[in-house]
């Protein structure tokens, strides 16, 4: 009977160690995806309004050179924040 409570106790000590790693790894996962998110979304209004300038003090479309600049401010700060 006692190797049996042992055997049980066990086991819940091990699927409390399991959890704790499966919590501890989808928590950074999640920091991880928050903060490129974070970082995409910055660059991309960075880019936009850099892109907005651009285009009006050269005369262009000041819409497609917006979004031009956005598409590039949010994908090179993806880049540079995935490598960090």
């Amino acid at each position: 009977m006692q190797q049996l409570e042992k055997n049980n106790l066990m086991e819940e000590e091990t699927t409390n160690y399991l959890q704790e790693v499966k919590d501890i790894v989808s928590k950074d996962k999640r920091d991880v995806l928050m903060l490129t998110t974070k970082a995409s979304v910055t660059g991309a209004v960075t880019g936009l309004v850099l892109g907005l300038m651009v285009g009006y003090y050269k005369s262009k479309n000041v819409y497609v050179s917006g979004l031009i600049g956005a598409v590039i401010g949010g994908v090179a700060t993806a880049m540079i924040v995935n490598k960090k």
